[in-house]
């Protein structure tokens, strides 16, 4: 939890939207979180948006640990911050799709990562496929074993 100075910083925070690593292994410290972008986030004392929708589904990859999950409703939970994620410089959330190259498949895959270490797009999609487990497309194909049609990696500004 965030130790605030006095009533009057806690105008100035907004809530961000957060999941923590479900490795139990993950060397993030427990009380860390992944924060997910939000366009607009609210100040710290509003109620939290009814977000995300049902049936929401993200594939996050936690840089701590390298591993992967795939993230709910459920697992949204909103923290304070002093200001909001697009605003912190150095520390991206990146969207990585993957088409699988598997014959008659083609299913195209969204993987994410909150990268706080600038990678490039090569090295990006390296992290993505040497994710532990192995990443599969949507039919469950392994991608580093059938391979990838075609990549593309942008920033997210919204999940």
């Amino acid at each position: 939890m965030v130790g605030w100075k006095s009533p009057g910083d806690r105008d100035l925070m907004v809530l961000q939207p957060v999941v923590k690593c479900k490795n139990s292994d993950c060397p993030m410290p427990s009380a860390a979180r992944i924060r997910l972008p939000y366009p607009n986030p609210p100040k710290t004392g509003a109620t939290p948006p009814a977000w995300p929708p049902d049936g929401w589904q993200l594939r996050l990859i936690c840089r701590e640990c390298d591993h992967w999950y795939i993230y709910e409703k459920q697992d949204i939970q909103w923290a304070p911050y002093s200001s909001p994620l697009e605003e912190y410089s150095g520390l991206d959330f990146q969207c990585v799709e993957l088409e699988c190259a598997e014959p008659n498949c083609g299913s195209r895959t969204r993987w994410h990562v909150l990268d706080n270490s600038q990678l490039s797009e090569t090295e990006l999609l390296e992290f993505v496929l040497r994710a532990d487990p192995v990443v599969v497309c949507e039919n469950g194909h392994p991608l580093s074993i059938s391979g990838v049609a075609s990549s593309s990696v942008q920033k997210a500004s919204s999940v």
